[in-house]
């Protein structure tokens, strides 16, 4: 439940249109405050009540620098990158949150440190990490193809189970309960959830 109360508050902080346009920005570079103001046409004040919140959540991260003339300037920039999908169908809606790990080292991951490293001359080291670079955006695509039909498929069967105890419930009580306590370990958190509503 936790996760879930989470995944409420990063939804509300992404809600805000201000705090989305400042991360848009801060994907380019850093900025410090009055850049930002100025960029957003929207007061200091308010602008760092919004950095103070995308910085609590773990979005973005400040850093103060030295200036050669006048006081250091504090920098913001985007902390650590995540994908958020939400998923909604007529059976159920959902959201899940992955977060970039160290990449394993896969022979991709190899074959991407050898072209990065590779001498050859700028043209045609370019024209070969964008061919890679096509290959692995190919293999990625397949793999969200495989991955939403099985989505499907999963969804189907969860709400299936869940109909089938919901059926129990209303024709025997004790026995839906005997049969909950029994797979309880097994059945996925949404429809537990679900059931223990009953």
């Amino acid at each position: 439940m936790e996760s879930n109360k989470n995944l409420g508050r990063l939804l509300d902080i992404l809600g805000n249109e201000t705090r989305r346009r400042i991360l848009i920005l801060l994907t380019r570079r850093p900025y410090f405050v009055s850049e930002l103001s100025q960029e957003l046409g929207v007061g200091q004040k308010a602008v760092l009540e919004h950095l103070r919140i995308l910085e609590s959540a773990g979005l973005i991260e400040g850093r103060t620098e030295k200036i050669p003339r006048g006081r250091p300037r504090k920098y913001y920039s985007i902390k650590r990158g995540f994908r958020l999908e939400v998923l909604l169908t007529p059976y159920i809606f959902g959201t899940e949150m992955y977060e970039p790990k160290a990449p394993r080292k896969t022979e991709e991951y190899a074959q991407a440190r050898a072209l990065i490293k590779s001498t050859e001359p700028v043209e045609a080291k370019i024209a070969e990490l964008l061919t890679f670079l096509a290959e692995v955006q190919d293999r990625i695509d397949e793999i969200m193809r495989t991955k939403q039909e099985l989505e499907e498929v999963r969804l189907l069967t969860e709400t299936y189970i869940e109909n089938l105890f919901r059926r129990m419930a209303r024709e025997d009580e004790r026995e839906f309960e005997r049969l909950l306590r029994e797979f309880r370990p097994k059945l996925p958190r949404k429809v537990l959830e679900d059931l223990e509503g009953l």
